[in-house]
């Protein structure tokens, strides 16, 4: 099993965007149902020398540099009969050879699920990252497992916003969430979770903000492998320094099905009733929200197709309609080498006072590795970016570099 984390402003899965909706928490899984107990832990070291020709996608003083780059990525995951624990973080430093100079990204995560008797489950999550233009959503971070525990329901948000393509200073962000499921009945069962997050950046341009969020989910289960249900999720953002807000409820019906042992589709259809209070102002509106997704998974790899449709909170007190189609692969090619893809387009329409912005961004990227031993591999990766916006647009970003890393810990 290839596990790694990818080195250089390669353009990976965003997990954030271009994931499907997880399937909530099943509180009916027996206990014999469950893995026996198993841990893993280790620590990916990586170092990295490449060129991008616009890293950070600058339309004023862009600028083509080579770089080093220094990573460290690590992992810890426990699963019993009864509960699974899973804490990752990542840290990366990269020196470019020319006015840029050292910049640096980092996340850490954990989640915590545990059944607590014959028919409730519990969970919670909770993560802080720090990030610079974007550039987390470009790495290979949850492409290969352990990736998001797919029974904790990600909080909203977490997508990249074209606001900060080309924004210079730094984004942070600190998030925690919980919640439970309940079975219901012998084929229902009922999740609610809640949560708040806190998004703060370094230049006065961008509004800090805190958005406070809540689920509630109903499924039933049609078949061993059909289930449909209906989800209502809701979310309230307050911004700093001013008495700007802004609220979405999206209600939607559920779809999640295994199409046959290796292949598996979910979606869902709904609407975003979304409100902005901006500047003395009140707008509302309402618009189609969905997302649809197709995957096959194998011992030796791994294919996934999505759309997505949805509103979010920006970073400039709008709110933010994003329409994304994605494509990521991975590939076991041999006992030694493995290969990664990824590709994405997304078309957003920000809505600021009277105005409405359309912009477009496209990524599409590819990461080779192979094992030298055990503990060592190199590999090589490549990308490209490009990003149109109203007025000028940055040069294209493209991108290639090498490198080596070394496993400390579980071989996987």
């Amino acid at each position: 099993m290839a596990l790694f984390a990818v080195t250089s402003p390669a353009v990976a899965q965003d997990t954030e965007t271009q994931q499907p909706p997880p399937q909530q928490p099943n509180a009916s899984v027996d206990a014999e149902d469950l893995t026996p107990t198993r841990t893993l832990n280790f620590i990916d070291f990586t170092a990295g020398l490449g060129y991008s020709s616009n890293p950070f996608l600058r339309v004023v003083d862009a600028e083509g540099s080579f770089f080093g780059r220094l990573s460290a990525r690590g992992v810890h995951t426990w699963r019993g009969e009864h509960s699974s624990t899973s804490i990752s973080g990542f840290v990366e430093g990269s020196t470019y050879f020319n006015n840029y100079g050292l910049e640096s990204l980092f996340t850490l995560d954990a989640n915590h699920t545990q059944q607590v008797s014959e028919k409730v489950s519990i969970f919670g999550s909770a993560g802080v990252s720090g990030d610079l233009s974007g550039q987390l959503s470009n790495r290979f971070l949850n492409a290969t497992p352990p990736g998001p525990d797919p029974t904790v329901p990600l909080p909203p948000g977490g997508v990249t916003d074209p606001n900060l393509f080309s924004f210079t200073g730094r984004q942070y962000r600190v998030y925690g969430q919980g919640g439970a499921s309940i079975r219901t009945s012998e084929r229902g069962s009922l999740t609610i979770s809640a949560g708040a997050q806190r998004y703060m950046y370094t230049a006065d341009v961008l509004n800090d903000y805190t958005t406070v969020f809540g689920t509630v989910a109903y499924d039933h289960s049609l078949s061993e492998r059909t289930t449909v249900g209906f989800r209502l999720s809701g979310e309230h953002t307050e911004y700093q320094n001013s008495s700007d807000s802004s609220s979405i409820v999206s209600p939607a019906i559920t779809l999640n099905t295994r199409l046959s042992e290796e292949w598996s589709a979910s979606g869902s259809v709904g609407v975003s009733f979304t409100k902005v209070d901006r500047g003395g102002n009140s707008d509302t509106s309402t618009d189609l929200a969905l997302s649809g997704s197709l995957c096959r998974q194998t011992l030796d790899d791994r294919l996934c197709a999505n759309v997505q449709r949805f509103s979010q909170t920006s970073s400039l007190a709008s709110i933010l309609t994003t329409d994304t189609i994605g494509l990521d692969w991975y590939k076991k090619i041999d006992e030694k080498s493995s290969l990664q893809l990824s590709a994405g387009y997304s078309h957003y329409e920000d809505k600021q006072t009277d105005e409405l912005l359309k912009s477009d961004y496209f990524r599409a990227g590819a990461s080779y590795d192979r094992r030298i031993n055990p503990r060592f591999s190199v590999g090589a990766e490549v990308s490209a970016r490009a990003y149109n916006q109203p007025g000028p647009n940055p040069d294209n970003d493209y991108s290639g570099s090498l490198f080596l890393r070394y496993r400390l810990g579980d071989l996987g």
